[in-house]
């Protein structure tokens, strides 16, 4: 009887934490949780997020979105402090703004067993400007310790029907308890579109709301007769569509190796507005098709009226081409001009903010500003060139038709050898070697007729680094140098890394880079020539990539080139792996051993592929008179492998690393 007493007692306490979701209340049970049950690995965990959509009606603006947002997070550690910031963004334009208000938030501390609680003062709550179109709210919540639970809420209201916020099921930490509910008239209709990998038990119900205002009306009086105010009630009603989703225990989406954005795999529900149709009125529709979103975003004046405007440049184009005659050398010198010539601010966006003119004249602008420029310098010099509308990988990817899909801009050039992607924001980019921001998959390229039409952004051409060692074993070592070229995307990021270096800090973060090595002397050439691949050559000496056993020496053949862990280490994967590019890395040595050795083994050479040619793997070795070149090969042919082959690429992998770390084995003589 006592036993059953104390379940009860368990299950007792237990629905009294599940249900006390009132902000404010945290239990001493939540602060004494020292792990979250189900994921014992999470630095913190969602407790309870409530979000509660509904649309209001004012008798001068109409109908508006209110949005009110609470959530409560357990910290178990001092890694999951990251979790206790918070970043809330508002639209503005010069018409109307979205308002964030009533902002509250509290840490809780247990100290001697009490609990401790520390509010965030609005001081500490930092409104900023984002862009010309976004400002946000920022704060970080006070007196964190492991084990403490903060939790926050804030109203959200916008006038932008489109604006219906993306609801968000799913997060890097666990979920415990979740409820959503979402309320639109009838007169707003929402495609909902769903995401991610988790059932969303959706419930649906309709109820009739009626909403009442008042009016003043005056009357004009009659001869003697005063003029008169009087409080005239008005009321209407209407169908108001409901959806409710709770659940529990939702696991963490993990972040794993070559995952791009996470966020477009993360289980949520994007609302699409349809239509409007109010009371007595026509219906409008919205964002029906990818055409009609294209045509409204080309006949905005801040995008289609820029690709007319020419003034500004014609006497600096003139001069730039002269008597050229030559089509790609005129889409080079027009490329490498705007490049120069106008700097990014780092604002993305499609729109052009000042205009082309003003950003032509200051040397300034956002994504647009440069591109559209870019665009029509090409098409006044007679060049076949369209502006190609994008959303960055931090974007996400557009899943329906809707301009929020987009958020960048770039050009696409039209020649005989086929179409070449250009970039002007970033100084160290080339035709078709795009920065990595922007390879989403696709954009969409508008031409001045009205069309429009999908264009793959990834690069055809592999990235590629490619390592040539010669290097000299003795009984303390290894000492050698080396050359490594590398090539289109690679070169990229590397240049971006590397360009504005000093010698001194150069030679540092080589260094730094090349591990398991001393760096004793580097290089880099054509590191300012864009017309050339760079070569990194380096002097090095390390006592590494060896062991000696009993009487025997065992070589890493591979050197410091050598992969030694596998990036795909979970069970199963859920999404893509994104690699962006096809790439391949190739690795040559020439290793001379001294005589007082003898090479007794060598590993075997052998090659080996993924279905499909997605990739392949190859590996030779051979000896003459003491000279042992080894040739390594890895070559990945496609930008994103699917799901059904992660298998294949993880064992893949698992087998190339098996290879490359055997050993050579020597003995003394």
């Amino acid at each position: 009887m006592k036993n059953y007493l104390l379940i009860l007692v368990v299950l007792f306490s237990s629905i009294t934490w599940s249900q006390n979701h009132k902000f404010g209340k945290v239990s001493k049970a939540e602060l004494e949780e020292k792990f979250y049950p189900l994921d014992s690995s999470a630095n913190a965990a969602i407790l309870y997020t409530e979000r509660k959509t509904n649309f209001e009606f004012d008798k001068k603006k109409g109908f508006f979105i209110v949005e009110k947002y609470f959530v409560r997070i357990k910290i178990y550690n001092q890694a999951g402090y990251e979790k206790a910031t918070k970043k809330i963004l508002a639209y503005h334009n010069t018409k109307a703004k979205e308002s964030v208000f009533g902002i509250k938030a509290t840490t809780f501390n247990i100290e001697n067993g009490k609990i401790i609680k520390t509010n965030l003062q609005k001081k500490d709550i930092f409104q900023e400007e984002e862009n010309k179109y976004y400002y946000s709210y920022k704060f970080t919540m006070p007196y964190l310790k492991p084990g403490c639970v903060v939790e926050w809420k804030y109203t959200f209201s916008t006038p932008f029907f489109s604006n219906l916020n993306e609801v968000k099921l799913q997060e890097d930490i666990p979920i415990k308890n979740l409820n959503v509910r979402i309320a639109t008239p009838e007169y707003y209709n929402y495609n909902a579109i769903t995401k991610g990998f988790i059932q969303i038990p959706m419930k649906k119900d309709k109820v009739n709301r009626k909403v009442s205002y008042t009016d003043i009306v005056r009357s004009d009086g009659l001869g003697w007769t005063p003029t008169k105010s009087e409080s005239v009630r008005n009321e209407f009603s209407y169908d108001e569509h409901i959806q409710t989703i709770k659940m529990s225990n939702i696991p963490a989406i993990k972040n794993e190796p070559f995952a791009g954005n996470i966020n477009n795999y993360k289980s949520g529900i994007n609302y699409e507005l349809s239509y409007i149709k109010p009371p007595n009125e026509p219906l409008k529709t919205y964002a029906t098709s990818w055409e009609a979103v294209v045509e409204k975003i080309y006949n905005n004046s801040a995008f289609g009226e820029q690709l007319k405007k020419n003034n500004h440049f014609e006497q600096d184009l003139q001069n730039l081409l002269q008597e050229l005659n030559n089509t790609n050398e005129k889409i080079i010198l027009i490329y490498q001009f705007v490049k120069n010539k106008i700097k990014w601010n780092g604002y993305d966006s499609f729109y052009s903010d000042e205009g082309v003119r003003k950003s032509y004249k200051e040397g300034v602008g956002n994504v647009a500003d440069i591109n559209l420029n870019l665009v029509a310098m090409l098409q006044h010099a007679g060049i076949d060139a369209n502006p190609v509308l994008i959303s960055t990988i931090d974007n996400g990817i557009p899943l329906f038709p809707t301009r929020k899909g987009f958020n960048y801009v770039i050009a696409r050039v039209a020649t005989p050898n086929g179409h070449i992607l250009l970039d002007a924001t970033d100084k160290n980019s080339g035709p078709n070697i795009l920065p990595k921001r922007v390879l989403n998959f696709r954009g969409r390229v508008v031409k001045n007729n009205g069309e429009s039409e999908w264009v793959e952004l990834f690069p055809k051409k592999h990235s590629i680094n490619k390592t040539l060692i010669s290097a000299k074993f003795n009984e303390s070592g290894f000492t050698g140098t080396s050359r490594k070229t590398i090539t289109n995307n690679y070169l990229l990021d590397y240049r971006n890394a590397a360009r504005d270096k000093s010698e001194e800090s150069l030679l540092e973060w080589i260094d730094e880079k090349t591990e398991g090595v001393e760096v004793i002397n580097a290089r880099v050439s054509n590191l300012d020539n864009l017309e050339k691949d760079a070569i990194e050559t380096i002097q090095f000496e390390t006592e590494s990539f060896y062991e000696d056993i009993a009487d025997k020496t065992y070589i890493s053949p591979l050197l410091y080139t050598q992969m030694t862990e596998n990036p795909f280490k979970s069970e199963n994967r859920e999404f893509p792996v994104f690699f962006n590019k096809p790439w391949a890395s190739a690795t040559i040595i020439n290793m001379s051993i001294p005589d007082i050795y003898t090479i007794e083994n060598l590993p075997e050479s052998i090659r080996f592929a993924l279905p499909n040619e997605m990739g392949s793997f190859s590996y030779s070795i051979s000896n003459q008179e003491r000279k042992i070149e080894v040739i390594s090969k890895l070559i990945i042919n496609i930008p994103i492998v699917s799901v059904g082959h992660y298998q294949d690429l993880k064992e893949f992998y698992k087998k190339v690393i098996t290879k490359q770390n055997e050993k050579i084995v020597l003995i003394k003589k």
